[in-house]
């Protein structure tokens, strides 16, 4: 059996060597020249201050825990994969929750959305469909109200962490908090 492909790898090969695909390589640094990139600032003002607020009830509460930004949903929720996975990445690929609170395991403990005053009706829709999926998982959802500027640690821990303490409660919170 003859192999085909010998013909165009060497043909790729000479191409290589003589210099004949410059202008594919010219073409890769033609979409940095055309649309140079810079850094961007991820956290506005008022998610800046949530974000600080966050993290301080999120210490209070699980002391090793981490406060993450942006979260995609698909990185949030687990769903069964007998199902069309690709289909249901397809329909919720594009939500995201402004902060994710997990423990000290990475394990999502409570979500934080932060709405627009003059929400569009396609990012209401969006929200809506949001909250549709995360109902089911028993997550506590928290609405920021970006106009909020005060630093009351324990409201906002209670509302961020609302599960009842029963007897076997047991949470990676120092012991000096009795």
């Amino acid at each position: 059996m003859l192999n085909l492909q010998i013909p165009r790898t060497v043909g790729a090969w000479l191409s290589r060597l003589t210099g004949q695909d410059a202008p594919a390589r010219a073409e890769l640094t033609d979409t940095v020249m055309r649309w140079p990139p810079t850094p961007a600032r991820v956290l506005a003002s008022a998610e800046r201050h949530a974000h600080k607020c966050l993290a301080h009830a999120l210490a209070l509460e699980h002391p090793r825990g981490y406060l993450l930004a942006h979260v995609p949903l698909h990185k949030l929720v687990r769903v069964p994969r007998h199902n069309s996975y690709r289909e249901w990445l397809s329909r919720t690929g594009l939500l995201t929750v402004d902060f994710a609170l997990c423990d000290e395991h990475g394990v999502v403990r409570s979500v934080v959305l932060m709405p627009l005053n003059d929400d569009p009706l396609r990012q209401a829709r969006k929200r809506d469909r949001l909250l549709r999926v995360l109902g089911p998982t028993d997550l506590a959802v928290t609405s920021w109200d970006r106009a909020w500027q005060t630093d009351d640690g324990e409201r906002l821990r209670s509302a961020l962490f609302p599960k009842p303490r029963g007897t076997g409660y047991f949470a990676d919170t120092p012991h000096a908090a009795h």
